[in-house]
Order: structure tokens, then sequence, then C-alpha cells
């Protein structure tokens, strides 16, 4: 645990998620320093990336830097590492994409679709802070991340925070209650006022949430209602060539002279299909791709709010108190996603009431400082 020179703890936005997801992983990591020893470009690693990038992208005002994409491929430079993703909601078939390719797409397709924003007058990016979180008047801890940014919308004058997250699978259910960015909100609204930034009477009306999809994009043809299609097959090409007024078509046999569609081979009718220039589709999907991005309609925030973000956050500090001082016993929370943890190999032999796990982690892992790096992840917390 790190602590100030005041003795007060310091506590960040994915320690508090850890503690809350499974207090035992949390120990392991925050009290124990315990990370692996070789690493996948994994969720964290891969954030961060499209994170710094689209950081230096986004400039103050309307001024935009370097393409994300460049900013992206130079920051993961030659090193060649796989980024995992998942083919459905329920984590069981994983999907390896080559890192830098998945994200130099996924950040051109971003910029293609939204441009360069220019409804966003950005007022402060990559903001790190530290501030003291007191209840009832008594000091807690010291709550230290950063920001994403806080932007005007030309379109209305109002303020908004920042929030970009990229994930296999995009949920906005929850965002009325996120903690993560709602934190970020109470704690930017308060320092940009007293720095003067905002405006008299001027506040952060709610969170821009900024959803990328870690995954390629769908490849399968799309017809005219926008619709992804399977392959077309011979009855498909016959209906657009008769429609088109063609009946003979030449073959790619070594046979000479036309021949009627009816009897031609199904490459034979592709070419002619090309040479007519008509695009032929097959049925309508019945599994449409998900968009790779999303903005859903900013979640605004309250004053009271305010109170509640930041009251959350000392009541979570004397809960970590309550576990290190071993009034709470470390419990762990078992979920259809915790292959994907880190810790998930030492969890199943310490599960089986076997100390070989501390073996593993002693062989497998090493003791970092969990506190030393500010780095945010659009993947995860931090």
């Amino acid at each position: 645990m790190a602590t100030t020179d005041l003795g007060l703890p310091v506590i960040r936005t994915s320690e508090r998620a850890a503690a809350k997801r499974c207090p035992w992983r949390w120990w392991q990591e925050y009290r124990e320093g315990w990370q692996p020893r070789y690493r996948q470009a994994d969720a964290l690693w891969f954030g961060i990336g499209i994170h710094e990038a689209l950081a230096q992208w986004y400039l103050k005002g309307k001024r935009r830097g370097p393409h994300p994409a460049e900013t992206f491929e130079a920051w993961c430079g030659d090193e060649i590492a796989y980024a995992k993703s998942w083919l459905d909601d329920n984590f069981e078939e994983p999907v390896w994409y080559e890192a830098k390719d998945l994200g130099v797409t996924m950040l051109e397709g971003y910029v293609d679709l939204w441009g360069k924003d220019p409804q966003w007058s950005i007022i402060a990016t990559e903001q790190p802070f530290a501030v003291t979180i007191t209840s009832h008047g008594r000091p807690m801890a010291i709550f230290r991340s950063r920001w994403d940014g806080v932007f005007r919308d030309l379109r209305n004058g109002k303020v908004y925070l920042l929030e970009t997250k990229t994930a296999s699978s995009i949920d906005t259910a929850y965002l009325e209650l996120d903690d993560q960015a709602g934190s970020y909100w109470a704690v930017a609204t308060l320092l940009l006022r007293k720095a003067g930034v905002l405006k008299k009477g001027e506040e952060i009306e709610g969170i821009q949430y900024n959803f990328l999809r870690k995954k390629m994009p769908d490849e399968r043809p799309v017809n005219a209602d926008g619709l992804a299609t399977n392959t077309p097959t011979k009855e498909h090409y016959l209906e657009a060539l008769q429609t088109a007024g063609i009946r003979f078509v030449e073959q790619s046999s070594p046979k000479s002279g036309p021949i009627a569609i009816e009897k031609a081979k199904v490459g034979d009718l592709k070419v002619a299909a090309n040479f007519a220039g008509l695009e032929v589709f097959g049925e309508v999907s019945k599994v449409q791709p998900t968009p790779l991005f999303e903005r859903p309609e900013p979640i605004l925030r309250s004053g009271p709010e305010c109170v509640t973000q930041l009251q959350r956050i000392a009541d979570e500090v004397e809960v970590m108190n309550a576990y290190r001082r071993g009034d709470l016993p470390l419990i762990k929370t078992p979920a259809k996603d915790c292959p994907r943890c880190p810790l998930w190999g030492p969890c199943r032999l310490h599960e089986r009431g076997s100390d070989s796990y501390l073996s593993v982690l002693e062989s497998n892992y090493v003791r970092v400082d969990p506190y030393k790096d500010d780095l945010k992840s659009a993947s995860g917390y931090a």
C-alpha cells in the first residue's frame, strides 16, 4: 500500500475496481504487488496505447494532432504482440489479433467515422490529479488518477467530461451508475472550477462516453440496406444476370463459344457479373455485425451526485482498511470472466487449499509498485 507523508493511503481507480470485483485479487495485486512476469498484449496494455493515441489527437480547442493510427503504430514499435478479444459475451470463444494491426485499423475507422469532431472544443486533456478524500471532516485517502478530457460542445455550449473506453462488447446500461467516470467527473468539476478554467456558475454537465469495439471490421458484403450478406449462390447470380438481360456467358473451360447461363458454373457466372459491373449479394445473414463505435447520449450528472461519488470513495477506503487490519476475510467473487484474470492460475491452486500457489507466484510473477504508473487505460481502470 502506498501512503503519503501524512500516512494517508493512496488509492487509484484500478484499485477501487479490483477491491470491489474480487478482494482476493485486490490483495495479491495491491498489497503483495504481484504481476505476471511475462505479460501478453492484454486489455490494459492495449487500452493504454489507444488512450495515448487519442490523447495526442485531441489537442486543446478545435486543433487536432497526428492521426491516432500513426501514434498507436509508433507506440507499439517493432514489438510483435497479440491482443485477445472475444467472439461473444460469454467469453467462450477467444480470438487473437496482431495488436498493432488491430489498433491501427480501429483508429483509422474511428477517424473515418467521426472525422475531427469539429463540434468539440477541448478544454483540458490528460489531466493528472491527486485530491484528498474526506469523510465527516476526517481525511481518508489521496485519490490519484487522471481523466481523458473535458470539452465544450459547440452545438449547445455545454461542457462535458470525455470518457473513452475500448471493449470486446459494449454495454451502456450501467453508465448512470458508473463510478469510474463518475469520480473523474466529480473531481474535474471541483478542480477546473478552482483553477478558474470553468466560468463562474459553470459546471460540467455530464459525461460523454466514447466506445471503441476491440474487433476487426466485418468483411462480409453489405447490401443497399446496409445489411451484411452471405456468399452468393448460383441462384443469386442467375437472378442478377437475368434481370440485367444477360442470357449467355463465356466459359472459362477450353470449350469455345458462349453457353446459356442456366448451364454455366458459378465461377463463370461470377466472372460475367463482374464484367457486367453487377454487384451480387447472397442472403441477408442472420447474424449482423455490431457497431464498432458508439457514443450514447451524454449521461447528465447533478450536484448531489458529486457528493455521492466522493463519499463512495471514502466508504471504499473504510472497507479496504478493514481488509488490511484483518477485520474482514479476503473473499473471492467467482464469475464467468475469471479466466481473463491475470491471477487465474494461482487462484485455482489456492482454491484447492494448496500452498503451491505461492510457488507459482514466486516463479511466474514479479513484485511491482502498483501505484508507480499513472497511465490511464481505455480498456480498464487506472
